[in-house]
C-alpha cells in the first residue's frame, strides 16, 4: 500500500505492508476511529477482512483516495 502526501514544502512517500494494513488490527483500530458512525458485528467483521483481501488480490495498484486541493496539496493512497 503506497501513501503519497505532497504540500508546498513537504513531500511525505510511504511503502507500507498491505498485510499490515488490512489485517485484524488494522480493522480494529479503524472500527475504533470511525466508532461514531460504523458498528459491525463480528461476523461482519470477519467478512470484511475476506472481502478486503481479495480486492487486494484482484486490484493491484487501485488508487483508493485521490485528494488534490486548489492550492496544489495532493493526497494519494494505493493498493
Amino acid at each position: 500500500m503506497r501513501l503519497h502526501i505532497k504540500t508546498k514544502g513537504f513531500r511525505l512517500h510511504l511503502l507500507l505492508p498491505t498485510r499490515l494494513v488490512l489485517s485484524r488490527l488494522g480493522l480494529a483500530i479503524t472500527l475504533r476511529a470511525c466508532r461514531r458512525y460504523v458498528t459491525l458485528t463480528p461476523q461482519k467483521r470477519s467478512e470484511v477482512l475476506r472481502l478486503l483481501g481479495g480486492l487486494r488480490r484482484q486490484c493491484r495498484g487501485l488508487t483508493l483516495v485521490d485528494i488534490r486541493t486548489q492550492d496544489g496539496e495532493e493526497i494519494r493512497l494505493s493498493l
